[in-house]
């Protein structure tokens, strides 16, 4: 994979994880404190790819 598809990659997966979240009920806590995680979230995975996932 080149670092052009890594990239796009890596920024669908969050907007994926980012609808998900908005697919719970609506001003529940749970929903408040993922939003409120949501950039230390795509940051720890964003860490976990680059430093342990060969793509090839």
């Amino acid at each position: 994979m080149t670092w052009k598809s890594k990239l796009i990659l890596g920024i669908l997966t969050a907007l994926a994880m980012l609808a998900l979240t908005f697919a719970l009920p609506k001003g529940s806590a749970l929903q408040n404190a993922q939003l409120v995680q949501f950039p230390l979230t795509v940051g720890v995975w964003a860490i976990f790819v680059l430093l342990f996932v060969k793509l090839k």
